[in-house]
């Protein structure tokens, strides 16, 4: 378990706060390309660890984010005209180009006010599907990082994301908790069997062991963990699943086809970025694009039901407590296990209803988390290390060396050595042995 002011660094994230401050050092995803379809497009209210902002896409197709308020009176550029390359406030006309510069100001007939002031503008890349920001101190600015998915053609690559009604980390923490696929998942598992051409064999085909053997190593991009299954005798095969995190909140699958990313909206809300990628297959082809999202929860219509896009998620009689979170109960007396859609909706589900914010002072970790506790201590070590004035952790990782790995081995072997080009700094225990959480 952790004190209550543990809980709290890990969990708030506003710019105030020690991790808000360690998170905004990263460049992070923020949007979908497809959230901004067009230039000149409406302008997209975003916001990312407790900051507004707007983003838009001007004439020539560059995305711009600043401040959501004009820097005038305090309007809101939100209810703005994107226009002419800029993006205009509705209150007194002035206008604003992607890098902060006033291009216009009709109620100030001086031409040289404009070149005095200017707004507050960030850093934006466009890549891989992905619209990603830099909020931190400008001269802390890291190198963009080149994640291996942006080298693939569009047709190789799904861009999904699904907005949660609660705290970041307890999203993240399904990420790394293997064994709850066999349990909370078993449905989506048998029938990830039954579909062709879905790239979900990795973990359809796994042992059914509810009880892998945990393993944690730092690294010098976070950690990395492998659940491992069966092999725990001579001549018996050990089946692996490596996942890489990469600080503060990037996740390669053990699938090898899935990068995800889980960016606090604020403290009680987040969003959950999906990156499927093959070099080969065309997956964003229908109808396997179609299929892939079904599958897994993250279609529109499964989405919109469980509210969990940024247009439903405040809608009422979206998932509480009082209606079981939307569960059908009924399915459960006839051989179904979780009663919910499919593995969104059940992560979802689970990690919402430890409230918005989770009480981690009640938790009684298990061998089986010994992932989650790496991330709670990496975590809360990035923070102090931040606020202590040093580097963050992975901050200039390359991402194309890091990977996750799915995999069988003979019993005895090394699971490292499928991932050799990630630099171990040092190893824990495993799940035979419980690692005390940081308190």
């Amino acid at each position: 378990m952790l004190t209550q002011e543990n809980n709290e660094l890990l969990c708030r994230v506003g710019p105030k706060t020690p991790m808000g401050r360690a998170i905004r050092r990263y460049w992070i995803p923020v949007l979908q390309s497809s959230d901004l379809p067009a230039p000149d497009c409406d302008p997209f209210p975003l916001e990312i660890c407790g900051d507004k902002f707007v983003a838009f896409r001007n004439t020539d197709g560059v995305v711009g984010i600043l401040d959501e308020h004009c820097c005038h009176r305090g309007s809101s550029l939100v209810i703005g005209r994107c226009e002419g390359n800029g993006i205009r406030c509705l209150f007194h006309g002035w206008k604003f180009a992607v890098d902060g510069t006033i291009v216009e100001t009709p109620n100030v007939p001086d031409p040289s006010f404009k070149t005095r002031i200017r707004a507050k503008a960030y850093p934006t890349r466009e890549k891989g599907g992905l619209i990603w920001a830099y909020f931190g101190p400008a001269e802390l600015e890291p190198e963009f990082p080149h994640h291996p998915w942006f080298d693939v053609p569009d047709s190789n690559r799904i861009n999904a994301y699904a907005v949660d009604n609660c705290n970041y980390v307890q999203v993240f923490e399904a990420l790394v908790d293997s064994s709850h696929l066999n349990i909370l998942h078993m449905d989506g598992l048998l029938a990830s069997k039954k579909l062709e051409n879905l790239n979900f064999a990795a973990a359809a085909d796994m042992a059914f062991d509810s009880g892998p053997r945990i393993e944690v190593d730092d690294t010098d991009f976070g950690f990395q963990y492998a659940a491992l299954r069966g092999g725990e005798g001579p001549g018996e095969d050990v089946h692996v699943r490596i996942t890489a995190i990469t600080a503060p909140f990037f996740v390669a699958n053990p699938n090898e086809d899935l990068w995800m990313c889980v960016v606090p909206i604020n403290d009680s809300q987040c969003v959950h970025f999906h990156v499927f990628f093959h070099p080969e297959r065309k997956m964003n082809e229908e109808p396997l694009r179609s299929n892939m999202l079904k599958h897994v929860g993250l279609d529109d219509a499964a989405l919109r039901d469980f509210n969990m896009t940024y247009d439903t998620i405040g809608a009422a009689g979206g998932p509480d407590r009082r209606n079981h979170f939307r569960q059908n109960r009924a399915s459960l007396k006839h051989g179904k296990f979780s009663g919910f859609h499919s593995f969104t909706q059940e992560d979802a589900a689970a990690v919402m209803s430890a409230g918005p914010i989770k009480d981690r002072t009640k938790e009684t970790l298990a061998p089986a988390d010994a992932a989650v506790m790496r991330y709670y201590r990496m975590m809360i070590q990035l923070a102090k290390s931040v606020e202590a004035g040093d580097k963050p952790i992975g901050v200039d990782a390359d991402p194309r060396r890091i990977q996750g790995r799915n995999a069988t081995l003979p019993h005895g072997a090394d699971w490292r050595t499928l991932v050799p080009q990630h630099r171990v700094t040092s190893r824990w225990r495993s799940s035979r042995q419980t690692e005390a959480a940081p308190a």
